[in-house]
Order: structure tokens, then sequence, then C-alpha cells
């Protein structure tokens, strides 16, 4: 398979991912949170403004934090589906830091990316283990004025029994 098609396979399996969670995570359908892009390695989720508008008309905390904690958790739902298998693993947040530099003034998405393979391969390692695999991630949200918003998430995977 060429990497063109791998990456509309990726692509895919991420926007079948956004639908799933907007039943699972009902947030995240109102939010209208969709899949832009994925290669296997990058994730980025869109929000469009309209529905996350806060009252001076920028993006609303809530729906900034909230993208931006469901992008990490959703490239690492993807990557562990991928190593796994579909429900093997429950990946949760447990430590975020925002810092927010300037407001959210349109549609705006989140960037996720998988650390270096070292980083990555110890994850793999833990939680094929039967351990708490940790891992922490560092997400930009943006819109198109650029990045307004930087998060730093630690994120936990784990096998399910």
């Amino acid at each position: 398979m060429g990497s063109s098609a791998l990456t509309q396979d990726y692509l895919a399996d991420a926007q079948e991912l956004a639908s799933r969670i907007h039943t699972q995570i009902p947030l995240t359908a109102a939010m209208r949170l969709s899949a832009q892009s994925y290669d296997g390695k990058t994730l980025v989720l869109a929000a469009p403004l309209d529905p996350n508008i806060n009252d001076k008309g920028t993006a609303f905390a809530g729906s900034i934090t909230a993208l931006g904690n469901v992008t990490g958790w959703c490239l690492l739902t993807l990557w562990s589906e991928r190593v796994f298998g579909r429900n093997q693993c429950r990946v949760a947040i447990f430590d975020a830091q925002f810092s927010f530099k300037k407001p959210l003034t349109g549609d705006f998405t989140a960037t996720v990316s998988l650390p270096d393979e070292a980083e990555y391969e110890a994850l793999r390692e833990a939680v094929a283990a039967g351990n708490n695999g940790k891992i922490t991630l560092q997400i930009a949200l943006a819109d198109a004025a650029g990045v307004a918003v930087k998060l730093t998430g630690s994120y936990a995977v784990r096998r399910q029994n």
C-alpha cells in the first residue's frame, strides 16, 4: 500500500473514531468535532467556532480544553487500536497544563503528534506487560491566525482485563 493510501486509511480510522465518540462523549457532537487529518503519527481534530463561542465572540475556554484533552485521547486510542486491537485498552488523561496566549477567534484545530519512537515503544512495552503506560503529549490549538493555546497532557494507557 502506498503512503497516500496508508494516510487515507489512517484518516478513515480517525474519522470513524470521531463519529464513535460523538455517541460515547456527547459533548464532542455538540462541539461538532471532526477529524481533519491523521497520518498514523500526527492527528488534527477541528471544531467550528459557532457552537463553541463565548460571550466575547471567541472560542469558549471549556471547548478549547475539551478539544485539547480529547485530541490527545484520540491519538492514543488510535495508536492503541492499531497496536493492541479495538477495545483492548483504556486511555485517560491524568494531568493537563494549558497555556493560553491569545483568544481563538475563528474555527479552530488541535494538533498532536506521537513523541519520538523510544517514548511510544516504552509505552507499548508497559501496556503489553499489563502495566499502566504513561506518556506526555504536546497539543497545539490554533485558528487561522496561528497557535493560541498549548496543552501539555499526561495520559495513561492500560489494557483491559
